[in-house]
């Protein structure tokens, strides 16, 4: 589960660790979310997507273990508007679904991720989108900055494959990026990326 106690104390620190623009994979595929549409943001931290997308228009809601973190999204421009729930994503029921949920570097224990799988799928509805990006173990393999300590807290490509149904994929890579986003991503990332549709029927 997220250790909110660590998190607490890391974005109560003045400034955004992760910075205050958008995740560049999340700006560069926000327009796959229709417009208007209800997004929910899986592990928000302080924020900076959650509030990007409700800039441009749409209904979102932010969920994070981390009380300090979700606190800064009303201090980013369209913050204000975003529904903040402090809660456990890997025991978190939301009671609703969304037109999409978006997750970013959001790294936990190999026991906790098919908790996190399963909220992303449940949270969307039939034809929603889940967008989501994470460090691939050769993060740690290469010896870059960010990320968790332990590469197994890093999902591989396979992995992905087999937790969400083939069907729904319509992008599954892995790349090397260049970060920019503040003091905790910045330098050569070796990312995987997911955009995944929930079936019609299911």
């Amino acid at each position: 589960m997220p250790d909110a106690d660590f998190w607490n104390a890391r974005y109560a620190a003045p400034g955004w660790v992760y910075g205050e623009a958008p995740n560049a994979f999340v700006a560069a595929h926000a327009d796959r979310i229709e417009a208007g549409a209800a997004v929910v943001e899986v592990g928000a931290g302080e924020g900076r997507n959650a509030a990007f997308l409700s800039h441009r228009g749409y209904t979102v809601t932010a969920v994070d273990a981390s009380a300090e973190g979700l606190a800064k999204i009303a201090r980013l421009p369209g913050g204000d508007a975003v529904e903040t729930v402090v809660a456990d994503v890997t025991t978190w029921a939301p009671g609703r679904v969304w037109d999409a949920a978006v997750t970013t570097f959001l790294h936990l224990a190999p026991a906790d991720r098919p908790a996190l799988y399963r909220c992303l799928q449940q949270s969307v509805r039939p034809g929603g989108l889940v967008l989501a990006e994470w460090y691939r173990p050769e993060q740690r393999a290469r010896g870059w900055h960010g990320g968790p300590p332990d590469a197994a807290w890093m999902p591989t490509r396979a992995e992905l494959a087999d937790a969400f149904p083939e069907t729904g994929i319509s992008m599954l890579e892995e790349a090397d990026v260049d970060l920019d986003e503040g003091s905790g991503h910045q330098g050569p990332g070796a990312v995987v990326r997911l955009i995944w549709k929930r079936p019609e029927a299911s």
